[in-house]
């Protein structure tokens, strides 16, 4: 009996001591409270901070292993140049490296999806470099050119003009080699000599030395 009375003496003892500090007790509440959250914030802040510079360092650590190429940009854009590309870059980034395309600019036949590559030429014609049939007009009338026919009055077969069937009559190209000449005319203009021919893919020198009698530019 006696033990009980005492700790029920304790427990009174405690409640009044609880009642006489309350207010301090609330006080010191709230300013674990502050603490508390103090902490947590600035725990999630630095999270944040070092998430952002793990991404920062990423991006920067691709900025330098990404590999720049160098591609020939003339024709019909506002600053015909070479530009410098990463490389997996697309025509497209191209042209808006290069100023982008003035006002007479032609893309008919200019894909600007495609991607580009180290040291390629790309040549953005002009809408007066066509007539009605998309053949380069500056080789047609009473200019000493070929005109649509891709056939010169001297005989010789005008890379710049010339269909697949007039191609194939030269000694040496195919079907296969010419879709590779007109396809190489879409992507990078007019053969600006004979000797360009030998940018085409499957004519080296040998193929050029039969072709260079008969062709033209």
């Amino acid at each position: 009996m006696k033990k009980l009375m005492e700790i029920l003496g304790d427990k009174r003892e405690l409640c009044r001591l609880l009642n006489e500090h309350k207010d301090m007790l609330k006080k010191v509440g709230i300013v674990v409270l502050v603490i508390v959250l103090g902490l947590v914030v600035s725990a999630v802040k630095n999270g944040g901070q070092e998430e952002a510079q793990a991404q920062e360092t990423t991006v920067a650590a691709e900025e330098e292993t990404a590999e720049v190429i160098y591609v020939d940009v003339g024709g019909e854009v506002n600053q015909p140049s070479v530009v410098e590309l990463t490389d997996g870059s697309r025509v497209t980034d191209a042209i808006a490296a290069a100023g982008g395309l003035t006002e007479k600019a032609d893309l008919t036949d200019i894909n600007r999806a495609a991607f580009v590559s180290d040291g390629e030429k790309i040549f953005i014609p002009s809408q007066e470099e066509y007539d009605s049939d998309g053949l380069l007009s500056g080789d047609s009338g009473n200019s000493g050119g070929s005109g649509a026919s891709g056939r010169s009055s001297d005989g010789k077969i005008n890379i710049n003009t010339a269909d697949s069937t007039q191609l194939q009559e030269l000694n040496g190209v195919g079907p296969a080699t010419a879709e590779k000449i007109i396809d190489y005319r879409k992507q990078n203009g007019r053969f600006q000599s004979i000797e360009d021919i030998k940018n085409v893919s499957g004519i080296g020198d040998k193929t050029y030395e039969k072709l260079k009698d008969h062709i033209r530019v």
